[in-house]
């Protein structure tokens, strides 16, 4: 059964084109090789403000030519009984084109994009010849928290609130013409604005099949597939979780599942181009093992 399209998919990135990329006229890193850059060793590039602008919007001035492709990090409430949230990338499957960059957008933060690779103590899951990649740990952009911070923001980058009294107050001082801290020049919080997450790029450059992990949250599920160009052939591609390594060897917990799921077959993700995470089979099945509509 292939993906089942959701029309009004509740996690669906925006804005989008075709595939679920959109163009733009700035992509890919002037002089940049096979990666776009050189974190902690590995391939890859932190992109929290290496190019932003004076107004601390993203600078693509330092970039020119290519496609990039949005992926998300995400939590939402469970929909398995066996995990206690679901820990995701959006989409969770992606066809590129070689030399195509993915720009993945922390908006829960605690996560990180990992390459299965024998110098993590893995087994090879992405193409010979090409280096293990790791981003940072990422979350919120800490350019964009207030400096007194204390406790985490909300995940969609608002302020929580207590109780009913809290919400009573901000409007009693709004109506006073008073910010919340009855500061006029406004609190710290008000200055820096939302909170904004942090990004990470990557350019595939070697054609195959790469499964990406989050080192924090793999045995929860949170797990991906890229395929890059036309490339489908792995010597560890599998639909029966049973046949794949033994943990830590192999991936971890609930990424099993994922990683074997039919609808992230390596041919099916170049048929659809992307796989978005309620598309996998094992989100779509019922506990009697029955299809859900």
């Amino acid at each position: 059964m292939g993906p089942q399209h959701h029309q009004h998919d509740q996690y669906a990135q925006t804005p989008t084109t075709g595939r679920g990329t959109y163009r733009r006229d700035v992509m890919k890193l002037v002089g940049a090789g096979t990666a776009l850059g050189v974190v902690g060793g590995v391939g890859g590039v932190a992109a929290a403000d290496e190019h932003e602008s004076d107004d601390g919007e993203e600078d693509d001035s330092a970039v020119v030519g290519n496609t990039v492709h949005v992926v998300r990090t995400l939590i939402r409430p469970s929909t398995n009984p066996e995990r206690p949230a679901d820990f995701f990338y959006q989409p969770t499957g992606l066809h590129v084109d070689p030399g195509d960059v993915v720009k993945f957008v922390f908006e829960t933060p605690d996560h990180t994009v990992t390459s299965y690779h024998p110098a993590f103590g893995m087994q090879r899951r992405l193409p010979l010849g090409v280096q293990p990649i790791s981003s940072p740990l990422l979350g919120w952009d800490p350019n964009s928290l207030p400096d007194d911070i204390v406790m985490p923001p909300a995940e969609n980058g608002g302020e929580e609130q207590s109780d009913g009294a809290d919400s009573e107050n901000t409007e009693a001082d709004d109506e006073n013409g008073e910010d919340d801290a009855g500061d006029e020049n406004g609190t710290d919080d008000e200055r820096h604005g939302p909170p904004q997450p942090s990004t990470w790029l990557y350019a595939f450059e070697t054609p195959g099949v790469y499964d990406l992990e989050c080192a924090p949250h793999e045995a929860f599920g949170m797990a991906m597939r890229v395929v890059v160009g036309e490339e489908t052939e792995t010597a560890f591609e599998t639909s029966d979780a049973s046949q794949l390594p033994p943990p830590r060897a192999g991936p971890v917990g609930l990424a099993r599942q994922v990683l074997t799921d039919p609808n992230l077959q390596p041919e099916a993700i170049v048929e659809h181009g992307t796989v978005e995470w309620m598309d996998l089979e094992l989100n779509t099945t019922s506990e009697n093992g029955e299809s859900e509509e």
